[in-house]
């Protein structure tokens, strides 16, 4: 694990890049290309973001329909 940290930071990755791509450790073998698992890594966190923005857009929209309800209910 010691060992692809400083793979990982010998090939130019930030700190912040190189804690995200720990969490994707168990997906990395040792004959693995650096470059080939920093792909990897950004791809797959890519989709987590995406998902993370749409749980809260999802959570914003959920939120204002409650408002509209709630008001609605003000207005009878």
């Amino acid at each position: 694990m010691t060992h692809l940290k400083e793979k990982l930071a010998d090939f130019g990755c930030s700190n912040e890049f190189i804690d995200i791509a720990m969490s994707y450790i168990q997906f990395y073998k040792p004959d693995m290309d650096t470059e080939a698992f920093i792909e990897f890594v950004e791809e797959e966190h890519a989709k987590v973001e995406e998902a993370e923005a749409l749980a809260e857009l999802e959570g914003q929209v959920l939120d204002a329909s409650a408002v509209l309800a709630e008001f609605s209910d003000e207005e009878e």
